[in-house]
């Protein structure tokens, strides 16, 4: 399967995810054959790609690192308690967070994390716009898991890691909705009112029953190694371990999504703007960290190689982030034809050239 960005869709592809709502809700099935009327209701709703079936991919397993259905239960069960905390704020009530539902979803995490650690993340979650904060805040947290798990974390540290990730932006809720949805560039009044997030977000996990250093996550995720972040500027070692590493993944998974006001960053580019961070945004420890557990090119990707060829990604070895698996194809009498498949990794004479744009992949009208 391979993503494709709404406006991209044709009619007759053949959706092979099915998208949900941050309750739960199936929006689109896997299986369903697209019609003009889908397309517009995707658009209509804030859904900004699917994935679909595609003929080339053919035989390529998937491997998510955390299985759907995990991802999407944690969605809901931190969709409740930022809405019960909200409410409670807003009428100058001290709410306490379940400690032993974030303990629960952390450890799942943490568990299916460490039965797949020899796998990279391949796929991107599809999130409506509606939905982004509850959906990103899962990503952040499974992304920063993983590098702890790269890192040589014990189980408490991952798991100190794990709450801080997934809370990280709590302090959103106490921000007006005009301007977290504005989908336009924020005005420098506005984006000082969201910078109070970080301060917001720690002054209400302070007094929670979670470890110290997760509220600190909330603090100071804004904070940059070359002392330009905010709220207060901190420098190297002055940010705690854990706010570097979910600060640097929050920004790789909101570069990687697709906002109401731009579209996504392609994952190889974001990929490129953290691995060149070390030591100027993020400790570069902690960058490599992070980046051996990213596909740079996702399955699905289209690709031309140096030779000429175009191809498509079916997969990554680990440890070869830039060198995938191809499978070559070409175009004959106007079908598709599969020539061969090339391994990167051990054909060194071989490169990606550059990817191939999604409007350039809507000519291949028989890729449905």
């Amino acid at each position: 399967m391979r993503k494709v960005s709404i406006p991209f869709l044709q009619p007759g592809m053949v959706v092979a995810k099915p998208v949900y709502d941050s309750e739960g809700r199936l929006l689109i099935n896997a299986g369903l054959r697209l019609t003009y009327k889908n397309i517009l209701s995707m658009k209509r709703i804030g859904i900004p790609a699917v994935y679909i079936e595609d003929p080339l991919l053919e035989g390529v397993e998937v491997i998510e690192v955390v299985k759907s259905e995990t991802k999407l239960q944690i969605q809901r069960n931190i969709k409740k308690i930022y809405t019960e905390i909200s409410s409670a704020q807003s009428k100058g009530v001290n709410s306490k967070i379940p400690a032993k539902t974030v303990e629960k979803m952390v450890e799942t995490l943490i568990n299916e994390i460490l039965e797949k650690k020899d796998y990279l993340v391949n796929l991107l979650d599809i999130k409506a716009y509606d939905d982004y904060t509850y959906a990103h805040s899962v990503n952040v947290c499974i992304l920063s898991l993983l590098t702890g798990v790269s890192l040589g974390y014990s189980r408490s540290k991952l798991y100190s890691l794990g709450v801080g990730a997934l809370l990280h932006d709590l302090g959103k809720i106490k921000l007006p909705e005009e301007i977290l949805k504005k989908p336009d560039k924020l005005t420098q009044e506005e984006f000082n009112e969201v910078k109070k997030h970080c301060m917001y977000g720690y002054e209400i996990l302070r007094v929670q029953d979670i470890p110290a250093p997760s509220a600190l996550v909330a603090y100071e995720h804004h904070e940059r190694y070359n002392g330009e972040g905010y709220p207060r500027g901190l420098k190297g070692s002055e940010i705690h371990e854990y706010a570097q590493i979910a600060g640097m993944v929050d920004v790789y998974d909101a570069l990687t999504s697709d906002r109401v006001y731009r579209k996504s960053f392609l994952p190889h580019e974001a990929f490129e703007l953290i691995s060149g961070s070390g030591n100027h945004l993020y400790d570069i420890k902690l960058v490599k960290a992070f980046v051996e557990n990213i596909a740079v090119y996702l399955i699905g990707t289209f690709v031309e190689l140096n030779t000429g060829e175009t191809g498509v990604v079916v997969g990554t070895p680990k440890g070869f982030p830039y060198r995938p698996d191809v499978r070559v194809f070409e175009m004959e009498r106007g079908k598709v034809r599969v020539v061969r498949e090339v391994q990167l990794s051990k054909d060194t004479l071989t490169f990606i050239k550059r990817v191939i744009k999604e409007e350039e992949i809507a000519g291949f009208r028989e890729l449905k």
